[in-house]
């Protein structure tokens, strides 16, 4: 699975602001909406290319500098049990020593 960077674009003498969604896979531009906050542009043009790369959700992101980062996140409740038992053993053998 690929990460998806999502960048703002200020005007030009061309072209209007606009959010750039990228990775590996390919690139997605969309015009910036002034009436949705920096967050919501970001996160609209990540899920955007998410449906255009047929890759599932749920996903999550954050920011880094001035840029907005975008991965999947999985959802598998053996592994979260698993994380859980193990997180159990080593609290108790810390308590232990």
């Amino acid at each position: 699975m690929q990460s998806i960077r999502t960048r703002y674009y200020g005007p030009t003498n061309t072209r209007g602001s606009r959010i750039v969604a990228k990775c590996e896979a390919g690139s997605f531009s969309m015009p910036y909406n002034y009436a949705l906050s920096a967050w919501q542009n970001h996160a609209t043009a990540a899920a955007i290319m998410l449906e255009r790369l047929g890759w599932g959700k749920p996903y999550a992101g954050g920011e880094f500098g001035n840029d907005y980062y975008w991965s999947a996140v999985i959802i598998n409740e053996a592994w979260n049990d698993t994380l859980a038992r193990d997180y159990s053993k080593q609290t108790t053998a810390r308590a232990a020593a």
